[in-house]
């Protein structure tokens, strides 16, 4: 998009952290918890519908409140943006895995612990074995 009619609109490295498929998997799932168990825990519900409210209307007074130094230093927010993209930029090249979703993640790992657990254990209870054979 255009803004001026001639600039690129800036990225903005929140947007992008948040289009991450380890990050957007991991709210999305996060959320569907959170919706499920308002619907499951009436009592709950009511105390989130509360906080809920409540951060909404901080937010916004925060928002409101914050609008002058924001506009104020609007240059080092736009230098800590594009400095922030950089290293996402980065951290994406050197971590591949920040790609993938959370379920492929998940399952890597439980494969890689279970490995080392396996290897762990074969490497004490062989020694013992033999050891105890020898004794008998």
């Amino acid at each position: 998009t255009l803004l001026d009619g001639d600039l690129p609109e800036q990225e903005n490295v929140l947007h992008r952290v948040l289009q991450l498929p380890v990050v957007s998997g991991t709210c999305e799932r996060f959320q569907k918890t959170y919706n499920s168990t308002k619907e499951a825990h009436p009592l709950v519900a009511s105390v989130c519908h509360a906080y809920e409210k409540g951060v909404q209307g901080a937010s916004n007074l925060a928002a409101w409140s914050m609008e002058p130094v924001v506009r104020r230093l609007s240059t080092q927010f736009t230098a800590a943006n594009e400095l922030a993209c950089r290293g996402l930029d980065h951290l994406e090249e050197k971590i591949p895995a920040l790609q993938y979703p959370p379920e492929k993640i998940a399952s890597e790992l439980k494969g890689t612990i279970s490995t080392r657990l396996r290897s762990a254990r074969n490497s004490i209870s062989v020694p013992i074995a033999s050891t105890s054979d020898k004794v008998l």
